[in-house]
């Protein structure tokens, strides 16, 4: 840019006047951290894969938006309130006086191996293509990376009446996403620890299933931003119907809702606080036993910090034996 962001940023005396452009930092996070939160339940259900059966997937994300859902931080300036945002939750501009563009391109590559009934073991490499631009800075270049890796283990706790399984995942800093005072990426850069149980049942004799999950992540602080990562709470509940053969129709709503964050040098909280509600139906086309096509949207309902508006999402999965 043409001018010393990181000076303005400095200036107590210049906060609200320069608050957007500090916060751009932080909405090129927010897109990384959506695309992170709603990516971890990828295996229907609780269900877990086979002794030796290895389930492989790539994933491809879009989302552009030119509005947000504001925090209660916003709701207290006279400019936002002007721009749509009276309250926390409503749908504003990135910015009042210069607007705002998000871009964000995203492609999952996973892998999970059954190691034995029941139990199953995973990991998750992320790679990243996004772009903020707005009045001050419109010619601004893309930011391409691969994100921090997700290792994660899922166990079948229990098998008849219901399915029940337990997840545990970490998120390892491994990110390399360049740090600097226009793009402090508050989702890549730390580990992260997360737990998450679901609960599914068959409708058979209907060719269908039903799940609920609840989670909770816990991040450790980034060192290279002043205000810690939030832990959040993750909801969730999934059902999909078998409409003709090989062909599934789904629908999740999925709930997350950060902690208050807080300033890391004396602990006092922020008034931005994160949260997300959608819905998500999804199309499943399997042509083949071991292969599978999926194509979905997922929509913005409510929520805080976060772009307001639909991800489009496609993926392909494989599963086949591993023979010793």
């Amino acid at each position: 840019m043409g001018f010393p962001l990181r000076n303005l940023c400095a200036f107590a005396s210049l906060r609200e006047s320069f608050d957007f452009l500090c916060k751009e930092s932080i909405f090129i996070g927010l897109l990384v951290s959506l695309l992170f939160a709603l990516t971890g339940s990828t295996f229907a259900g609780a269900w877990t894969l086979p002794k030796k059966r290895l389930w492989l997937k790539s994933a491809i994300f879009y989302q552009a938006a030119d509005s947000r859902f504001c925090t209660e931080q916003d709701a207290l300036s006279p400019a936002f309130r002007e721009a749509g945002c009276t309250a926390a939750g409503h749908r504003a501009p990135f910015d009042p006086f210069i607007g705002g563009e998000s871009e964000a391109l995203a492609i999952f590559t996973e892998a999970r191996y059954g190691v034995v009934d029941g139990l199953e073991v995973g990991a998750q490499i992320p790679f990243y293509s996004l772009r903020f631009t707005n009045l001050a800075d419109p010619q601004r270049q893309r930011r391409n990376s691969i994100g921090d890796v997700r290792f994660f283990a899922k166990l079948r706790l229990v098998q008849q009446p219901v399915v029940a399984s337990l997840t545990l995942a970490a998120k390892s800093p491994t990110g390399k996403f360049t740090v600097d005072a226009e793009a402090v990426n508050v989702s890549e850069g730390q580990w992260d620890f997360e737990m998450f149980g679901e609960v599914s049942r068959s409708l058979w004799p209907l060719r269908g299933y039903a799940s609920l999950g609840a989670g909770y992540r816990w991040r450790t602080d980034n060192p290279n931003f002043d205000q810690t990562v939030a832990d959040e709470f993750v909801l969730q509940a999934e059902a999909g119907y078998e409409i003709f053969s090989r062909v599934t129709l789904k629908s999740s709503v999925d709930w997350l809702r950060g902690r208050r964050p807080q300033l890391t040098f004396n602990r006092a909280p922020l008034l931005e606080q994160r949260e997300l509600l959608t819905v998500a139906p999804a199309l499943l086309v399997a042509p083949y036993a071991a292969l599978q096509f999926e194509t979905s949207i997922r929509l913005p309902l409510r929520g805080q910090d976060f772009p307001a508006a639909p991800q489009f999402m496609a993926a392909v999965f494989y599963q086949f034996p591993i023979v010793r």
